[in-house]
């Protein structure tokens, strides 16, 4: 006989019929609380996900786990406006929404989907097992918030210096070492100083916006784009020659130009950008790659090999 998850605990395990008139229009789910003595399978289950490294590995490990009551295609969990999945993900028609909360207070809803209905009894055993899992997942949450962090620019959304530094050892170690191109674009505000000068820091903290903005809208899916620090961004462009940094130079320093600021008092406040780049060399290390980058920047383009530096009034 198949059984109905429903938020009301008294009509669980009831047959169809008993429920028709009970639940409505309501979407069932089953609200799990933390217990102090999880079972055999809970205790075995949380064992298992103090071992994970990230959300999506736990809910994997959630997923194995379950497997051993009922084949489970696919899981996901939602948590405020965060949706995570597992590496599986094969919805059917059998839905079972799974209410968390922690501390008493509701956290997120992880969603399985099965390939037949629910018993009584695995419904039982599903409750039991589960009720271990809102604190490790909360856990997990954290720590991948505080590593976004770590790597991320809080202005501008873009990543950080110790993003970059990671990022262009693993790119140079790829060309390296099985050849391809690849490029760095490092770009310059040359007026931001003026800027905050004279329409305050506020005016400033748009222009910085501003630039990852066009670089968002410029940078191809394969490109990644960095702060790092003051009004100097970065651009690693893998499988990339100069002329196609050049061209996504010339095309930022175009988009400035269309999208200037507009200040509080309405004055259009203009961009000016300063771009240099270089394509990697083989036989350099990551370091003198940059170097050259950062010196094409400043029109040491001819004694360093790299591309002459890119400098008008967006």
């Amino acid at each position: 006989m198949a059984y109905y998850l429903t938020s009301d605990e008294t009509l669980c395990g009831q047959p169809p019929s008993a429920l028709a008139g009970a639940v409505s229009q309501r979407t069932p789910f089953l609200r799990l609380s933390t217990v102090e003595a999880p079972s055999e399978r809970g205790q075995a289950l949380l064992g298992s996900l103090l071992r994970c490294v990230n959300v999506a590995a736990a809910l994997d490990t959630i997923r194995t786990h379950v497997e051993a009551l009922l084949s489970v295609t696919s899981i996901s969990w939602q948590v405020d406006d965060e949706r995570y999945c597992g590496s599986v993900c094969e919805p059917s028609e059998h839905t079972i929404p799974v209410a968390l909360t922690l501390d008493d207070r509701p956290f997120g809803r992880l969603r399985l989907h099965s390939r037949r209905p629910v018993g009584e009894e695995e419904l039982a055993q599903l409750r039991e097992m589960l009720t271990v899992v809102a604190y490790p997942l909360r856990n997990l949450r954290m720590l991948e918030h505080a590593l976004i962090a770590a790597e991320h620019d809080a202005l501008t959304g873009l990543k950080n210096r110790r993003a970059f530094d990671l990022e262009l050892k693993a790119v140079h170690a790829r060309v390296a070492r099985y050849g391809g191109q690849a490029s760095l674009l490092i770009l310059d505000m040359t007026r931001f100083k003026a800027i905050n000068d004279t329409y305050g820091h506020d005016v400033g903290d748009r222009a910085l916006a501003r630039v990852a903005e066009g670089l968002d809208r410029c940078l191809r899916e394969t490109d990644s784009a960095y702060r790092l620090g003051g009004d100097e961004f970065m651009v690693i462009l893998p499988e990339t020659p100069n002329r196609g940094a050049q061209r996504l130079g010339t095309r930022l320093l175009d988009w400035f130009r269309d999208h200037p600021l507009r200040e509080p008092g309405g004055e259009w406040v203009p961009l000016k950008a300063r771009i240099g780049m270089a394509q990697f060399q083989k036989g350099e290390d990551a370091d003198d790659w940059f170097r050259r980058t950062d010196q094409a920047l400043y029109g040491n383009a001819e004694s360093t090999g790299a591309s002459r530096p890119l400098d008008r009034l967006a």
